[in-house]
């Protein structure tokens, strides 16, 4: 897929929940790589556009849900299915907000253990009644990512957050790969969905 991710919000240490700002970019459909993509072989038989309803270059509607270090990130949710990322060991939930169905990115920052206790334990005391998410990094067990790539030949892994307008949670393995036409495109290594943690599961892991 064609695509170059939102930038990160800007970090304030406060651990305040936000509305996300960033603006969805161009996702387009790039095709299926027979060789660089984790797909089952008889889809690369077949065109993507029976397979997967999609023509080549055809935008992929989606909105972002902005990584804001040291605070938690609001969208309010829609008709269409919400990215999130990169994905480092954030929890991203999803549940009812002033009113309306919604989904957050819980900004922790590596190697801050102060300021992320207060980025979750902040956002824990407004946790919503119907909360439930999901971490996509922990979707992957240890060494996995790395037997992934290594299988691909492939480097520069990220992981991104998938939470679809029904509600399923997916945790997506992205990778770079240069184009025939010298353009960075991105493949997907591998996508997952992810069992939902309740919010007690939640709860307890925000104010571990």
């Amino acid at each position: 897929m064609l695509w170059n991710k939102p930038l990160d919000g800007a970090r304030v240490n406060d651990g305040a929940i936000v509305d996300s700002v960033g603006a969805a970019t161009p996702l387009n459909y790039d095709g299926l790589d027979g060789h660089r993509t984790i797909v089952d072989p008889t889809l690369l038989n077949t065109h993507a556009s029976v397979v997967l309803g999609l023509q080549m270059r055809a935008p992929i509607n989606y909105r972002w849900l902005d990584y804001t270090p040291g605070r938690t990130a609001v969208l309010h949710a829609g008709a269409n299915d919400i990215l999130t990322g990169w994905m480092s060991g954030c929890l991203i939930v999803r549940g009812t907000y002033n009113g309306a169905m919604s989904v957050f990115h819980n900004g922790t920052v590596d190697n801050a253990g102060i300021l992320n206790q207060t980025v979750r334990r902040t956002f824990a005391a407004s946790l919503p009644y119907d909360a439930t998410g999901f971490s996509p990094l922990r979707a992957w067990a240890p060494g996995e990512i790395a037997d992934i790539l290594s299988r691909l030949g492939a480097g520069d892994p990220k992981v991104v957050g998938l939470v679809t307008a029904a509600g399923a949670f997916y945790s997506v393995l992205l990778f770079y790969v240069e184009t025939v036409h010298g353009r960075r495109s991105y493949c997907v290594g591998g996508c997952k969905p992810v069992p939902t943690m309740s919010r007690v599961r939640l709860m307890a892991q925000l104010m571990a």
